[in-house]
């Protein structure tokens, strides 16, 4: 064998990557009685994880949508605000 093969292969990983991926099983991990009966358990603890994470990101861009809204908002306020300001510095001007 010319590669030595490691069996906690997820001690090779920084830190901060182990605690991640630790984190992330764990969230999986509630779904543990769904992939114990599964054919491939390790296969189905992936999906579980995948679940996760695409349940954190459409979390995730749900608050982006709402920021993204705040933000246009406010812009479209501050928009008619200078619009206002400005027929207002017109019509001065033709006074």
């Amino acid at each position: 064998m010319l590669f030595k093969v490691s069996d906690d292969w997820k001690q090779l990983l920084s830190q901060e990557d182990e605690a991640k991926l630790n984190e992330i099983l764990n969230r999986a991990s509630k779904y543990r009685g769904a992939y114990k009966n599964a054919h491939n358990v390790k296969i189905a603890q992936l999906w579980t994880a995948i679940l996760e994470l695409r349940k954190e990101n459409n979390a995730l861009l749900n608050r982006l949508k709402k920021t993204e809204f705040v933000i246009d908002g406010v812009r479209d306020r501050i928009r008619a605000q200078d619009s206002a300001e400005r027929e207002l510095l017109e019509s001065l001007e033709k006074f």
